[in-house]
């Protein structure tokens, strides 16, 4: 049964077989009102001493102690018989037949009356160990409690008076939503409790586990855990009483011991890291540390980083008293969000830190609840799950502070000038970093938009498009431009690591809520209790995937085959119904790749996002782009060449007609983007206003906003899925980029379009998180992963896709076609110019690859010094030792002896080789291998060598044969 069921029982068992004694409980007089409950608990010193000097306080684990009196003697043998039969009684009520015996059978009492057990069963044992454990857990009473009349909190107002590192300033800073039972739920749990208990009491084969009944997650079960694990919480009700509001905060204190159980990586101050380090810890046995950033003055002095020796530097979190003016307060930074205070923690950090006190195990100081999971449940409206939302709570100065220098910025200020700074401590790492790349690429879409406008005018000027040279020159500026942004993007983003501490973020993922294990196997790598999947079962799961997959490209290719013969009859018409076609296609099958990757079961978030990644790419890029593939390359073998005799009107027609779609598809995907993105969120503001009480009419008929407690307006906001919408928006703009690089050289105003819809969005976006989408809970991010990937494969694709429109399906190749060879260039003659230019490019690209490091020198070195100061500051690991010397190892001696007297002499052959006796005596042997053994009938000539002369043995020197010191 669960644990805290056992100790119930046990507890319960225990204390009927004792006197009881009421001396030290008070109980409230006949017919006062009971006061309503408060949930909240007890963290501190002043806590600590308010709930001991309270006479009125109850224990939370139990509504049965009242008149139980806590001093008591161990527990006799009668007692332990009490608390098995009663523990048999309640087994057998509350589990389904899953062992057979009775705990009565599992032990029996020796001679002198104490127990012994007749089988290794884990039950009997385990049951031993919590009649233990309940010995010391009724003698001091718990300092966790749930109580009635407990002084309430201070406001967030007086607490904002209290000093920012006070111990025990308290930070409110998440809320938790939770649904009232409603009368059917209580029906149907009250009717669960009281079914009637089996009697078939036959073993089964499957652990006892997993039949037993879950317990149901309210919002008792979640302030008691939350309690547990040193957070504080407030509790009440909505404004339509049909929800539970329980704030959840935490105090300085209790933040700080979190940040050091976990290693929060925190930055350090630069100056006060430079003066400990030059001075050194002599008591720790390490030397000063001087770090140069120069070289010497004979070598002219120059600098050979970028980076000062002590500037972005980060070090886990410690409480010791001597590290604690080495990590930067929040005023220090130079985007400190408005805060003016010193403190340790933003905002940012501190949904950090509480996230780790509720979702960690108790090992790291954590709750252990598994908060993604219980929403999930408990929006689907089980029973027995209750929990609606996790609110991240809005800072009201730095939310205000990052709306002036980010959405309020000037329009001219460069994407790259934007302040990623501030925006990565408010949203975190996750949401910086994106942001950070969304910058970067329409830095580079402003510099191609530029070119293009310039191709765009000379079209317009020359009156040819197709054959006409510039779109040569288009398409090889835009396969440049594309493989140094991807490489500037891959220096760009290790920079970003360093500068925000996530340098092997990755590598310290934990295991997904939501990841599942096969029951009763602990971890394959450790063998300590853990989940594990094996690889046969997801096999299944991942080919079914599949299949889907191929069914849903099938019937994306079909609808789009059918609107490239439509567009035939219509052009503008079969246009739009395309694009709204491949939209329709891209929402429906986000919902189904999301469902099969759940199926999936994988492991970290890191593997989840990449396979989700992967596949909606792949179709995505099927969807997007099949339309305009058929356009360029398939639209003369499909429709002829319209009576006409050359090939010069088909392919202009097909250019042209890639022209026109992909200006219309680009338009229609931009327009969906911003609907989806904006307007359709504030619909959903509004409806979810209206249903909540946020919003009613009075009797005029005219709009009013209620007045609601803050928590209560932040739950009427959009509920953003932070993972799927990062990975919806950045596929967007890898869908953005591809139809830059695969077919803009047809219409070099794609990457004007996309420029102007990026500069938009970055503000829009930062807009939408701060007033339409609840606040995300911030994550560490070290780069955008998958997504690398699919965009380098982007530039290779479309370097591949634009000189195969140039070379088949342009005049330039036959206007600049030399004489010599012919009036024109044959089909044979076109295929060779494309695989030279192809093979060119791509083999330029590779050594740009190669040419260009992926991370920076000053970048390594920054990373290296970072890992040198964290082992002696922060790890306090000593200097390597002095060598111990010997009293005889001092002594030297210069006489030189005439022989070696430390072992005897030796030869070549003894030591190295096998030595003139050892060749002789083989091939001794081998001669007599020649005639081998005598057979019965069979005759053999025996061989005897003739014996050579000695003098045709010139390499033996006459006289006496030696093998070594023995004579021959």
């Amino acid at each position: 049964p669960p644990r805290s069921e056992r100790r119930r029982v046990l507890q319960r068992a225990a204390r009927r077989s004792r006197p009881t004694s009421a001396a030290n409980r008070s109980k409230p007089a006949a017919g006062a009102a009971a006061p309503r409950r408060v949930l909240t608990s007890t963290v501190g010193n002043s806590f600590t001493a308010m709930a001991d000097n309270d006479d009125s306080l109850e224990d939370a684990s139990s509504e049965e102690d009242e008149d139980y009196d806590y001093t008591h003697t161990p527990a006799s043998p009668a007692d332990i018989d009490n608390i098995i039969a009663e523990f048999d009684q309640e087994m057998r009520k509350t589990l389904a037949p899953s062992i057979s015996g009775s705990p009565k059978q599992w032990w029996k009492k020796t001679e002198d009356g104490s127990p012994t057990y007749t089988s290794p069963s884990r039950l009997a044992q385990r049951l031993h160990e919590v009649a233990d454990e309940l010995e010391g857990a009724l003698v001091s009473k718990p300092k966790t409690v749930a109580t009635t009349d407990i002084k309430p909190f201070p406001s967030l107002a007086e607490e904002a008076l209290k000093d920012a590192e006070d111990p025990c300033r308290i930070y409110w800073d998440m809320t938790f939503v939770f649904r009232t039972i409603s009368d059917e739920d209580r029906k149907k749990l009250s009717e669960e409790a009281a079914e009637p208990p089996r009697k078939d009491f036959t073993p089964r084969k499957t652990h006892w586990r997993h039949h037993r009944k879950k317990k149901p997650f309210n919002h008792e079960v979640f302030v008691k855990k939350a309690q547990l694990a040193g957070l504080v919480t407030s509790s009440y009700l909505s404004t339509q009483e049909d929800e539970i509001y329980v704030r959840v905060g935490a105090t300085h204190e209790r933040l700080r011991n979190q940040a050091d159980n976990i290693d929060f990586q925190m930055p350090l101050h630069e100056a006060r890291l430079r003066t400990l380090a030059r001075r050194g810890l002599p008591e720790q046995h390490i030397a000063p540390m001087d770090i140069p950033e120069r070289t010497p003055p004979a070598d002219g002095a120059h600098a050979f980083s970028r980076f000062r020796a002590f500037e972005y530097i980060h070090g886990k979190f410690d409480t010791k008293e001597e590290l604690e003016p080495l990590y930067l307060r929040t005023h220090e930074h130079a985007y400190h969000g408005g805060v003016s205070e010193r403190s340790l923690f933003n905002s940012m950090r501190r949904l950090k830190l509480i996230w780790s006190c509720l979702n960690d195990d108790r090992s790291k100081g954590g709750a252990n609840i598994p908060i993604e999971k219980h929403v999930a449940k408990g929006k689907h409206g089980a029973t027995r799950e209750t929990l609606l939302a996790a609110l991240a709570m809005h800072d009201r100065t730095e939310r205000k502070y990052l709306f002036d220098v980010w959405v309020r910025a000037p329009w001219a200020t460069p994407p790259q000038r934007m302040p990623l700074e501030a925006y990565k401590e408010y949203f975190g790492e996750k949401q910086g970093l994106l942001m950070a790349f969304k910058a970067h690429i329409t830095t580079g879409y402003l510099m191609m938009s530029l070119f293009g406008i310039v191709v765009m005018l000379w079209w317009a000027n020359t009156g040819s498009i197709t054959g006409d040279g510039s779109v040569f020159i288009y398409a090889c500026v835009v396969g440049l431009w594309s493989v140094l942004s991807m490489e500037s993007w891959r220096r760009q983003e290790r920079e970003l690591a360093l500068k925000w501490g996530m340098v092997g973020f990755e590598a310290q993922q934990a295991r997904r809520p939501q990841f599942k294990g096969i029951p009763d196997m602990d971890d394959a790598v450790t063998g300590r209790p853990g989940a594990f999947f094996p690889p046969h079962r997801r096999t299944c799961r991942v080919a079914f995937a599949k299949l889907v997959t191929l069914i849903c490209l099938g019937l994306s290719v079909a609808f789009l085959v059918g609107c490239v013969y439509y567009k035939k009859q219509n052009a503008t018409a079969g246009a739009l119904v395309n694009s709204v076609g491949i939209i329709v296609f891209k929402l429906a099958y986000e919902k189904v790749a999301v469902k099969l990757t759940d199926a999936e079961n994988w492991m970290t978030d890191t593997v989840y996002a990449d396979k989700l990644i992967s596949r909606l790419s792949v179709f995505n890029f099927v969807n997007s782009y099949f339309s305009l593939f058929f356009t360029i390359f398939f639209y003369c073998w499909a429709f002829g060449n319209e009576g006409k005799e050359n090939k010069g009107p088909c392919r202009m027609g097909a250019f042209r007609k890639l022209q026109q779609d992909l200006g219309i598809l680009l338009a229609t995907q931009i327009f969906a983007q911003n609907i989806t993105n904006f307007i359709v969120p504030y619909i959903q503001l509004i409806v979810k206003m209206k249903t909540e009480g946020g919003l009613e009419r009075d009797e005029n008929g005219v709009a009013r906003v209620n007045e609601m407690s803050t928590p209560g307006v932040e739950y009427l906001l959009v509920e953003c899925d932070e993972q799927l919408d990062n990975i919806k928006a950045t596929t967007m703009e890898a869908t953005q980029y591809g139809y830059v690089t695969l077919f803009s050289a047809a219409f070099p105003l794609a990457p004007l379009m996309t420029c102007i819809n990026n500069l938009v969005g970055l503000r829009m976006d930062a807009y939408k998180y701060l007033c339409t989408y609840r606040r995300i809970q911030p994550f560490g991010f070290e780069d955008i992963g998958t997504f690398q990937s699919i965009f380098e494969l982007m530039n290779y694709l479309g370097i591949a896709s634009s000189f195969l429109a140039i070379v088949y399906r342009t005049d330039v190749l036959k206007n600049y076609w030399p004489a010599k060879w012919g009036a024109e260039p044959s089909r044979h003659q076109e295929d060779v110019v494309f695989m030279v230019i192809c093979s060119f490019y791509f083999g330029f690209m590779l050594m740009l690859r190669v040419l260009i490091d992926d991370v920076p020198f000053d970048v390594e070195l920054q990373i290296k010094r970072n890992d040198f100061l964290n082992s002696k500051i922060i790890d306090h690991v000593a200097d390597e030792a002095d060598t111990a010397l010997s009293p005889t190892a001092l002594t030297v001696a210069v006489e030189v002896k005439d022989r070696d007297t430390m072992e005897p002499y030796s030869t070549y052959d003894k030591l190295f080789g096998r030595g003139l006796e050892e060749a002789v005596r083989k091939s001794k042997k081998s001669r007599r291998g020649l005639c081998g053994p005598s057979r019965p009938g069979l005759l053999r000539p025996t061989l005897r060598p003739r014996p050579m002369p000695r003098s045709r043995l010139p390499f033996l020197p006459p006289g006496r044969l030696t093998l070594g010191d023995r004579p021959t």
